[in-house]
């Protein structure tokens, strides 16, 4: 059983590049590997140290397609930096919904959905942005039911 908390989040700068593609899980996870892999080697060659795990932000719902921010928590600083395809951007400080999804990412769809039914019965909806940390890395794991998504939500 999945546990949600109401948790208070400090704002976050982070770089990323923008993508958007079908809701495909295939074309999702490449398109995200492709972003992560950019932002890497952006702060790489930046010489900037990440201060977590990779993630994705959602600033806009569409039904039909997937539009997404790929990239990783940097300082402030380091996300005066920004160049070219690589943008920064803060995540917000308050209140916000956390859940961890275990399991495949294709499967997130599934947790979102019950996750919405929960905010539902609270009364509450889903605001934006919301936000995906991964916290382990799929090539690293015995297999997808090990995957770790610390997902916030910001709840309006």
């Amino acid at each position: 059983m999945t546990e949600y908390k109401m948790v208070t989040v400090e704002p976050a700068a982070y770089l990323y590049e923008e993508r958007t593609c079908s809701m495909d899980p295939k074309c999702i996870s490449e398109a995200m590997g492709s972003a992560f892999q950019s932002v890497a080697s952006f702060i790489a060659d930046k010489e900037i140290t990440s201060a977590g795990n990779p993630l994705a932000v959602y600033v806009t719902f569409d039904p039909d397609k997937m539009p997404f921010r790929a990239g990783f928590v940097v300082s402030e600083e380091d996300a005066r930096k920004a160049k070219g395809d690589v943008k920064c951007d803060v995540l917000p400080d308050g209140d916000v919904l956390n859940f961890v999804h275990r399991g495949p990412y294709a499967m997130l769809r599934d947790s979102y959905v019950a996750m919405m039914k929960h905010l539902e019965v609270k009364g509450m909806s889903v605001g934006m942005p919301s936000w995906e940390i991964y916290l382990n890395d799929p090539s690293t794991v015995a297999s997808e039911a090990d995957l770790e998504t610390d997902v916030y939500v910001t709840v309006a």
